[in-house]
């Protein structure tokens, strides 16, 4: 097992190596995870008696289109994860046959790993339909061995899958192309959803320091160590009793955002908080124990972006409306001064009525988001923060 040249944790590196990019510290992280989970490919493992749980994550990077580089934290990950050797990639935009032959093709030594980084995440579950969308969600849990009956009557035999999946795409596109009945079960239950809206500040021109550069390549030596990692990871003394209570603790409190669209994800919980641990635990160390500290940190990994959740799925659900609210009091909140309801219709006369429009300030009123000052519709932040970011 080679060598690690950096001090502390691998994603505590990572993201002072990324400190001067735009995309928020969230979308660094996250696909700080997605390299280590593509790193460690099929090598690691939990036992969990009736199945061996690998650390495989699906990934999605969610924000307004543009704002926030989403695309540009991936390829950052990308770059590093490609030092890595024998690390194959989907393209970027890819059908559900090019996958499946993509995986057979990578089979070595009985494993069969691929990343899959989808800038368009929204193009790549939609290419093939819901076929797609059942191979992703069935490939998931990293069977022995998947089949597949193809259309000339042969057969495609993937051995040992295992699928890293990065994406990114918008909350507009959450909202109006998935079905309200897809949403917490099936693939998105299995889907780990990164919501960020506000980019960080940085340089127009981003310059990467000497420090920085040599820092990348220590990144990238010692991603080659943790890829040499191999066997069963276990909880230490002090990490499996707390796992277990908070475990048990679930069955009371099963979905704790109160939000039936979550349902799903919970359910889950368990399962995405052992492969992150799994992790999290690679990134600091080469014992293949997961101890407390690494149980406590992945945990809060969790929970941060656990409450930015169900903003990814704002706009769904059966209020038509939901959507251009959201839209329209995000503009009023950007504004110094407020709008008047004039200057909102103007605005936004492309996608309400003018009963629509009247319809929304009258919700965000009720519920105490905005308030009227003059002719003014100004935001009331006080409410926001208690109503809107519970």
């Amino acid at each position: 097992m080679a060598d690690r040249l950096l001090p502390g944790s691998w994603i505590k590196a990572y993201l002072a190596y990324t400190a001067e990019s735009e995309s928020p510290e969230d979308y660094h992280l996250w696909t700080a995870v997605s390299v280590i989970s593509g790193a460690l490919k099929r090598n690691v493992f939990f036992d969990m008696g009736y199945f061996l749980l690998y650390p495989n994550m699906y990934i999605v990077l969610v924000g307004p289109p543009g704002r926030c580089k989403k695309s540009t934290a991936m390829r950052i990950g990308r770059d590093i994860l490609k030092g890595v050797p024998d690390t194959k990639f989907t393209a970027d935009s890819t059908t559900r046959e090019k996958l499946i032959i993509n995986l057979t093709q990578a089979h070595k030594d009985g494993k069969s790993p691929m990343t899959a980084h989808s800038t368009e995440f929204a193009t790549m579950l939609t290419s093939s339909g819901m076929d797609m969308v059942v191979f992703l969600t069935d490939i998931f849990d990293c069977p022995p061995s998947w089949e597949h009956d193809t259309k000339s009557g042969g057969k495609n035999t993937i051995k040992g899958p295992f699928l890293t999946l990065l994406g990114a795409t918008t909350p507009d596109w959450i909202s109006r192309a998935m079905p309200l009945d897809t949403i917490g079960v099936g693939l998105t239950s299995r889907i780990i959803f990164v919501h960020q809206d506000t980019p960080r500040e940085a340089d127009a021109i981003p310059r990467l320091t000497d420090a920085q550069r040599k820092l990348q390549e220590l990144l990238i030596s010692d991603l080659i160590a943790i890829s040499t990692l191999s066997g069963q990871y276990v909880l230490s003394e002090e990490a499996y009793p707390q796992y277990n209570a908070w475990y048990k603790a679930r069955i009371e409190n099963p979905n704790p955002s109160g939000d039936p669209r979550l349902a799903g994800y919970y359910e889950r919980k368990p399962m995405h908080l052992l492969k992150l641990a799994i992790i999290v635990a690679a990134s600091k160390h080469d014992s293949l124990i997961i101890s407390l500290e690494d149980m406590n940190e992945a945990m809060d990994m969790l929970e941060k972006i656990e409450a930015r959740m169900p903003r990814v799925f704002a706009g769904v659900g059966r209020n038509t409306l939901h959507a251009d609210k959201e839209a329209i009091l995000e503009s009023i909140m950007a504004s110094p001064t407020g709008m008047t309801m004039g200057e909102l219709l103007a605005k936004f006369n492309y996608s309400v009525r003018k009963d629509e429009l009247i319809e929304i300030i009258d919700t965000l009123m009720i519920i105490g988001a905005v308030k009227l000052k003059g002719t003014y519709y100004v935001p009331n932040f006080e409410a926001i923060n208690e109503v809107l970011e519970p």
